[in-house]
Formats: structure tokens, sequence, C-alpha cells
């Protein structure tokens, strides 16, 4: 699957209700939608209730798959390719490319959104006169700023989040100037706020001690750091420096657990636990741990394993990450639904109030 197409704003013609939002709208609706492609037999959407987006196909041929004997194909030259894919799997299903295929993914909320904008502004039409000596510094500052907002909405983090969410991180941000030079995080120090580089260029140095091995990466106008410290309470395992003048934006590490951490660490109640469908238990700890104690049939893998070889977990299954690894267990959730994983964190209070007969939860 990769993603790194321009979007022509009269494709939305093709799709319903896309087609409803007016032109004049059709930029900022944009910044919220991405083209993605599927290989041969890859997955493209799976029924989920949860889910905000809605997946259209643009090119290719794809299966419906509501089980191994009920099963349907759709092209993108049929009628019904208008849809979203949603709509046939809303009952349950998968939708699987059976030859490479294109598709449009965009956050539903912004459709609503934009339809209901258009509507209004029907009724209340209002002239702006254009200032025709308008500085073009400000122009190009607002391309500028739109640009790593588009960046950071495209980011597989605000991917999974919902546009409420996303909404909130941007309207809680605290926006502060830097200079070349400048750190930003010290590596060893406790994380005390989420960053997004919203102007300028960043190098993050990391400890050679820690999962990277003393490696450097580069980081532009729409990219983000310091949650994995947020996430798991521990100690920077890298430095970041600013390379040029910049802006950045923070947000203070209460937000960030209210906002970001509490949508992808997920605890399920007991019920909906109990209703999960087979999932597949992982074990975060280190291995001499794991052989210790361990739930029964839980698979040991240790969270820098996760890290880097987040790709190869399969997603069609569901996953539970047990309670005994604490911080870790939680950092291990917010990858894997950073990743597009349908990941739950079975926390310390989740699992005693388990049934203790349950097959689940034999510890061995």
């Amino acid at each position: 699957m990769s993603s790194n197409t321009i979007i022509n704003k009269e494709l939305f013609d093709r799709f319903i209700p896309l087609s409803q939002i007016p032109l004049s709208s059709r930029d900022e609706v944009i910044k919220h939608t991405m083209i993605t492609s599927f290989d041969v037999c890859r997955n493209i959407v799976k029924y989920s209730d949860r889910s905000k987006l809605y997946h259209y196909l643009i090119d290719g041929y794809a299966e419906i798959r509501y089980s191994f004997d009920n099963r349907t194909n759709i092209s993108c030259e049929e009628e019904k390719s208008s849809h979203p894919l949603e709509e046939y799997i809303k009952h349950g299903g998968i939708v699987r490319a059976i030859t490479p295929c294109r598709v449009l993914i965009i956050n539903r909320d912004y459709i609503k959104d934009s339809i209901e904008e258009s509507e209004h502004l029907e009724y209340n039409v209002v002239h702006i006169e254009n200032d025709i000596d308008s500085d073009e510094e400000s122009t190009i500052d607002d391309n500028y700023k739109s640009d790593w907002m588009t960046l950071f909405y495209q980011s597989p983090l605000a991917a999974n989040l919902s546009s409420n969410k996303v909404q909130q991180v941007l309207k809680n941000l605290i926006h502060v100037e830097v200079v070349g030079g400048q750190k930003i995080i010290e590596c060893h120090t406790a994380g005390d706020y989420f960053y997004i580089i919203k102007e300028g260029y960043a190098e993050v140095i990391t400890d050679h001690a820690g999962p990277f091995k003393g490696a450097k990466f580069t980081l532009e106008p729409g990219d983000y750091f310091g949650d994995e410290a947020l996430v798991a309470d521990t100690i920077r395992n890298a430095s970041v420096v600013m390379s040029t003048d910049g802006l950045i934006g923070k947000l203070t590490s209460d937000d960030f657990s209210n906002i970001i951490k509490s949508a992808l660490v997920i605890t399920p109640s007991v019920d909906e636990f109990m209703d999960l469908d087979h999932p597949i238990f992982y074990d975060v700890r280190f291995p001499f741990e794991y052989k210790l104690n361990h739930i029964s049939d839980s698979l040991n893998l240790p969270i820098s394993k996760i890290r880097h070889n987040i790709h190869t977990i399969d997603r069609d299954k569901t996953y539970v990450i047990t309670h005994e690894g604490g911080s870790r267990s939680e950092l291990a959730s917010y990858l894997m639904r950073q990743a597009g994983i349908e990941a739950y964190y079975m926390d310390e209070e989740l699992f005693k109030s388990l049934p203790p007969d349950s097959e689940k939860l034999q510890v061995g």
C-alpha cells in the first residue's frame, strides 16, 4: 500500500456525496483526503462501526467478501463504485483488491461539514471585497501553513483520530518561534510536550543505546515527535535540534493524554472484551520476564520487535496487549492503533474484572 498523489478536485464528481461539494469548497476538503494504491490481495477496508473514513474505488477491481461462500466483485467502471465501499459492508465483511487498485480515502465528517456549510451559504450570501493590494508575503505564509496542516492530516496519527480530535489538537497547540541550533528536547529527560513542526526543519539525534542505535532523522513541516515518551511515561530516547529557524506547535502532556492517548490506547469493558472475535494476545515484556509467568496462549513480542515489524502484522485480526507490560503495553497499543491495527490494552483493572475461569486468561 502506498500513497503520494496530487488530487484533482473534479474527481469528486464521480462519487456520492462528494459531487455535492461545491468546487469552491473542494480545495479545503482535499486537505483531509488522500489517494492510496493497494496491491493484489491486499485488504482495502474491513467492517468497523468506529471508522471515520470513506473509501472510493478509483481504479481496478475488488472483491466484497462477507464469508468464504458469499462474495461479489466491484469494478471502478460500475455505477455502484460511485458509493463508498463502506456502504457494502455495513453489517460486516472485507473489501480486498483483485487487481492493483487506487482508492480515494476521505474523512466522512468533512464531507458532511462541507455540504452543510455550502447549503448554509446559499441562504446567507456575503459579498467580500478582495483586497487587491494585499501583502504577497501574507499569501505565501498562508500557503505554507496549509502545507504543514495537510501533511499532518495525512499522517498515520491524524488518520486514526476522529476529525473532532484532530481539531482539538490544532486548537490546543501552543505556538513557539524557534531558531536554528535551538534544542527542542534533550535526550534522557522526562517527556513534557507533544510537538508538531509548523515551519522549518529539525534533526532527531537518537540515543546510541536506544532502539534506533544513534541514527539521525530529519523532521519537516507536518512531522510530529515526543509522543512515545508521553504514552509510556518514560525519559526521552533522542534529542531534537532545529536545523533552521522555524515555528513549532506543542501540546501539554495533559492535553496529549486527554485528546490523543485516550483515542489510541483503548481498554474495552468486560462485555466488549468477551465479545472480541478470537483476539491474539501479545505480551510485550522482555523474554526473561515472559518466562516467569504469562497468560496462556499469549505470544511474546517485545515492544522493539513490534516497532520494527509492525508492517508485517496482520491487519485482519484483533489484538489484545496484556497488562503485565504496564506502560510498555500502552505504547504497543498506541503504535499498533496508529498503524491502523485493531489493538486493545488490557489494563490491570480489566484483567482483575474478568472471569477467573476464562480460557483466555489462564496464567502459566
